[in-house]
């Protein structure tokens, strides 16, 4: 898959997770300021309960007061502790879900230099301590205090089912997005060569014209190779005996390879392969097992075969032709020949290559590289250039 939708992919994933974080966050503050909000009303609503009790009574250990708040402490929603107390006298009346929130309860009793308010172990992260004076017009000292729960759990189940349902949907989008990049991408990789293989064998068709025939054994020379070669029954690009491509096909392949290679200045080799007095099927399946561009390796003669090397430079196609050679019996002759920065057709590179070859055959065996010197090959253009304009003067 392209590197670029999987860093998108990612990127879109930290962001999708960053909202979600802040979704969640925003979905419980509303919900805990609702809360607050409504707790600090009912509160209010107990101190008013509780001090008209208090005035009609007149005292907090009555019968009523007590089974009266105990009841409403009841009703009210997330109250966990509510609390009755003076800065002088201590605790009046205490109420509570757990025996564990108060950890000092001063009494009247107790209370010589006491006072303040009293600890609770109220827990701050998700429970709410409010306060209020409990009968402004007639006690300063005297407070009213309750300990409320910020959210409840069924209060959660409703923003758990929202982050639930926009995470689905994220993966499925996610899926069906990933799933099409995958899709286009192996269909991409499957369509392009073959219709490069389409392009290639309509412009060998149209590139095919009547040869001379001459017998199938005559030799060819290397500066010629691919020329005056017999035809081949049908319009097939390979032959049918070794797989490789035809001859005649080889130099307008190679032309076409310089034209890309200079169009796009990348570096470019040829390579011969011979195996001495054996047939060139010795060498076929070697060559179409090792190197993997099936319709860039040629029939050269009938004991050697060419080899295209796009994007290759005479350095890296030498440890190439070192590789295959390692892999084949002794006897193998190669020729090396590359672009090299220059302009030059496929008749000059074969030359060279097959100049290369010679000499590796002269030798025994081994590979033999032509290594041009661009410089001094622009140079001798521009000289044969400028030789030719002096002739036409005159």
């Amino acid at each position: 898959m392209n590197r670029r939708i999987l860093t998108f992919y990612y990127i879109i994933s930290m962001l999708f997770l960053l909202f979600m974080l802040l979704f969640a966050a925003y979905r419980l503050k509303i919900t805990i300021d609702d809360n607050r909000e409504e707790s600090q009303a009912s509160l209010e609503a107990l101190r008013i309960a509780a001090l008209s009790i208090y005035l009609a009574e007149g005292d907090f250990d009555s019968g009523y007061f007590t089974s009266t708040m105990r009841e409403k402490f009841r009703e009210t929603e997330r109250l966990l502790l509510l609390t009755i107390y003076s800065t002088g006298d201590g605790i009046h009346y205490l109420i509570s879900s757990d025996q564990g929130y108060l950890v000092e309860a001063p009494t009247a009793q107790s209370a010589r230099g006491w006072n303040g308010q009293p600890e609770y172990t109220a827990r701050p992260v998700y429970e709410n301590r409010l306060n209020l004076r409990f009968s402004p017009g007639i006690r300063q000292d005297l407070f009213i205090e309750g300990i409320f729960r910020d959210v409840d759990r069924d209060q959660l189940y409703p923003i758990l089912r929202e982050i639930f349902y926009i995470l689905l949907v994220y993966l499925l989008i996610a899926s069906v997005f990933l799933l099409f990049a995958a899709t286009a991408g192996r269909s991409a990789e499957v369509l392009l060569p073959a219709m490069s293989g389409a392009q290639r064998t309509a412009r060998s068709r149209r590139a095919q014209r009547p040869r001379r025939q001459v017998p199938a054994g005559a030799a060819v020379t290397a500066g010629a190779a691919g020329e005056g070669l017999p035809d081949q029954p049908g319009s097939a690009l390979f032959s049918p005996a070794t797989g490789l491509g035809w001859r005649q096909h080889l130099s307008q392949r190679l032309d076409s390879e310089l034209e890309r290679a200079a169009g796009a200045d990348q570096d470019m080799s040829l390579l011969l392969i011979s195996a001495g007095a054996r047939d060139i099927g010795n060498l076929s399946r070697p060559i179409l097992d090792f190197f993997p561009l099936r319709d860039l390796a040629f029939e050269y003669d009938s004991s050697t075969a060419a080899v295209i090397l796009p994007d290759k430079d005479l350095d890296q196609a030498l440890r190439e032709a070192e590789e295959f050679r390692q892999k084949f019996p002794r006897g193998v002759c190669m020729g090396l020949s590359a672009r090299n920065g220059r302009l030059v057709s496929s008749k000059r590179l074969l030359t060279e290559a097959g100049q290369s070859l010679r000499q590796a055959e002269s030798a025994g065996g081994g590979i033999v590289a032509f290594r041009a010197d661009p410089d001094k090959y622009r140079a001798a253009i521009a000289s044969r250039a400028a030789g030719s304009g002096r002739s036409h003067r005159r």
